[in-house]
C-alpha cells in the first residue's frame, strides 16, 4: 500500500466572493446588501474613490396602524383584551386572544371584522353563552404550529409561572408574606430571618385544533419565564426553537469565550435563544439581543415576536415591544438577522409609535407572539394590544391619574409588501449591490420616490475588486441608457431604452444605483 500521508495536498480553490441568490425578493434591512467601497488606481494610475455609499441611509417605514379590530366590550372581557395567536382555517381567520375572563376565541373572513361565536362552553356568570374557551391554555405567552407533531398536538403554547418561594424549604409563598420578608432583609443590617427569593417553572400545552388544550404532564423547564416566548418549529434542522426573556440562569448552549456569564448578571429586561431535539426538555437560553450604548439608557425589550422573513428560508425578522422604564411605556422597533442569532436593528427610533392622546394607544403599543400574518388586502401585519394607561399605574389610581381611559383594543400594525425598510436619499445619492448571481431574466424594483424624484440602475459582469476597481459598466445597461423609475411602485421592471431583459449580463450581476429623494426597499434579480 502506498504511504500518501507526507504528500502535499492541493490547495482549495477559493470559491467566488459571488453571493447566493434564491431568486426571492431582497430586503435592504442591513449592510449585508450594501458595498462599502473603495480607495483604488485607476486605469490612468490616479487614486479614485469607487463605488461608495454617499449621501443614503437606512430607514424603518413606520406601520399603518388599522382602527381597532376588536376592543373589550363584553362583560366577562372587563377591561382587557390581547391578541395570542391568529391562524387560518377553511378560509377563515381565528384569533384566540386573553381577556379578565378567560381565554376567548373570534372569526373573521377579513381579519377586520370578528365575531364571538357563541361556545356554550365555559360559564361566566351562570351563563355560558360566550366565546370563552373551557379547556384553555391560560398563562400561555407564545404560540406555534407544529408542522412535525402528531395530528393531536397540531398546536403547541409555551408559557411559564413566577412566584416566590422559601429557599430553605422550598414553601411556596402568597399574599403579602414575600414583600414582608424582603423588606425586613433590606431594612435590617444583619438579618437572619426567614428569606424570599423568586422561582418558576416553564410550562406548554398541545391542541389538535387551537381550542381545545391538553397541558403538558411536566415542566418544560424548571427556571422562571418572565414576559412571551415566540418559538417555532426548525424544518431545516429537525428541531425546536425559542427566544426567551432572560431570568438570571446562565446559558446550556453556544458558550462564548473566558468565563463571563452575561446571561447570569443581566438586570435589564433581554432576549435569549434556546433550542432543543425535545421538545419537553429546554436548555437555559443563550443571550442574542439586548440594549446597548445606541439605546437611551432606561429601555428593556419585553419579549420578542420572531417571524420568518415571508419568501425567504435565509432572513429573520423580529418584532420587539420596548418597554421605557422611566415613562412606563411601551413601543415596537424591529431587527433582523440572517441566521437569528446576531441581531440588528436598523434604526433606534419605533417602528410602531404611540397615538396621539385620545387615540387609545397612546401609553402601551404591544406587540404579540404571533408572528406576522398576510392581511386579503395586501398588508403584512402584526397584531398589537393597545392601550391608554401606562404599564406600572395601579389599578385604584387609573380612575384618577387616567380619566380618559378607553378599553383595552387589538389593532393591526401593516406594512406594505418587503417596506419594512429600506435605503433613502434626501437629495441625490448613490451606492452598489455585491455582486450575486442572476437568476431572473429581468430586475425588478420596490421603491418609492417623492414628487421629483427618481431612480437609475447601472449593470456590471461583477462589482470591481480592489485590484481593479475602475470598471466600466455592462453596454446597453448604463445609468444614461436606464429610463428613469419615478412614482410609487411595488414591483417595476428596469429598462434601459425600453429593454428589460439583462441575460446578457451573465450568471453574475453587480447592480449600481442612483437616486434623488427616493426610498428603495427591495430588490429582485
Amino acid at each position: 500500500m502506498t504511504d500518501h500521508s507526507n504528500e502535499k495536498k492541493a490547495p482549495r480553490r477559493r470559491p467566488p466572493r459571488i453571493r447566493l441568490n434564491a431568486g426571492a425578493w431582497s430586503p435592504l434591512v442591513d449592510m449585508i446588501d450594501v458595498f462599502p467601497g473603495h480607495r483604488g488606481s485607476s486605469r490612468h494610475e490616479e487614486l479614485e474613490l469607487y463605488d461608495a455609499p454617499i449621501g443614503i441611509r437606512f430607514e424603518i417605514e413606520e406601520a399603518v396602524k388599522s382602527e381597532p379590530v376588536l376592543q373589550a366590550t363584553m362583560e366577562w372581557e372587563g377591561t382587557h383584551v390581547s391578541p395570542l395567536y391568529i391562524w387560518q382555517r377553511d378560509g377563515h381567520y381565528r384569533l384566540l386572544y386573553d381577556s379578565e375572563g378567560g381565554q376567548c376565541y373570534a372569526v373573521s373572513d377579513d381579519a377586520y371584522n370578528w365575531t364571538r361565536p357563541v361556545l356554550n362552553e365555559a360559564e361566566f356568570n351562570g351563563s355560558s353563552e360566550n366565546n370563552l374557551i373551557a379547556n384553555s391554555c391560560k398563562g400561555a405567552t407564545g404560540i406555534f404550529e407544529d408542522p412535525n407533531a402528531p395530528p393531536e398536538e397540531r398546536f403547541k403554547a409555551m408559557g411559564g409561572r413566577m412566584y416566590w418561594r422559601d429557599p430553605d424549604t422550598g414553601e411556596e409563598l402568597s399574599g403579602e408574606e414575600p414583600s414582608q420578608r424582603i423588606k425586613a432583609e433590606q431594612e435590617q443590617e444583619s438579618y437572619t430571618g426567614p428569606r424570599a427569593e423568586i422561582t418558576g417553572h416553564m410550562f406548554a400545552w398541545t391542541s389538535p385544533d387551537g381550542l381545545h388544550w391538553t397541558p403538558f404532564p411536566e415542566p418544560l423547564a424548571y427556571r422562571p419565564v418572565n414576559g412571551g416566548i415566540s418559538a417555532r418549529y426548525d424544518e431545516h434542522r429537525g428541531n425546536y426553537f425559542a427566544y426567551i426573556q432572560l431570568m438570571g440562569y446562565p446559558a446550556e448552549l453556544l458558550e462564548g469565550i473566558g468565563v463571563n456569564r452575561l446571561e447570569q448578571g443581566m438586570q435589564i429586561r433581554t432576549i435569549g435563544f434556546s433550542r432543543t431535539s425535545d421538545f419537553a426538555n429546554w436548555p437555559a437560553p443563550k443571550l442574542v439581543h439586548h440594549p446597548d450604548t445606541e439605546d437611551p439608557p432606561d429601555i428593556s425589550f419585553y419579549g420578542a415576536n420572531y417571524f420568518p422573513y415571508p419568501g425567504r428560508d435565509d432572513l429573520h425578522g423580529m418584532l420587539i415591544p420596548i418597554y421605557h422604564q422611566i415613562a412606563s411605556t411601551i413601543d415596537g422597533q424591529i431587527a433582523f438577522s440572517r441566521d437569528g442569532l446576531y441581531w440588528s436593528r436598523p434604526e433606534r427610533r419605533p417602528i410602531l409609535p404611540l397615538g396621539a392622546e385620545g387615540d387609545g394607544d397612546e401609553c402601551m403599543a404591544h406587540f404579540w407572539r404571533s408572528g406576522l400574518v398576510e392581511l386579503p388586502d395586501g398588508y403584512w401585519a402584526c397584531p398589537y394590544a393597545a392601550f391608554s394607561v401606562i404599564h406600572d399605574c395601579p389599578s385604584d389610581k387609573v380612575p384618577e391619574l387616567f380619566p380618559a381611559r378607553q378599553p383595552q383594543q387589538i389593532r393591526w400594525a401593516r406594512w406594505r409588501p418587503h417596506r419594512f425598510c429600506g435605503i433613502r436619499a434626501e437629495s441625490e445619492g448613490c451606492f452598489s449591490l455585491p455582486s450575486l448571481f442572476r437568476v431572473h431574466d429581468e430586475l425588478r424594483l420596490n421603491y418609492r420616490c417623492e414628487p421629483g424624484g427618481w431612480i437609475q440602475i447601472e449593470l456590471l459582469e461583477k462589482l470591481p475588486s480592489l485590484m481593479l476597481p475602475d470598471a466600466d459598466p455592462l453596454p446597453g445597461f448604463t445609468f444614461a441608457e436606464c429610463d428613469r423609475l419615478t412614482g410609487d411602485c411595488e414591483d417595476q421592471v428596469v429598462t434601459w431604452q425600453g429593454r428589460s431583459d439583462i441575460s446578457a449580463a451573465g450568471e453574475a450581476v453587480g447592480i449600481r444605483v442612483r437616486m434623488l429623494g427616493a426610498k428603495l426597499f427591495a430588490y429582485r434579480v
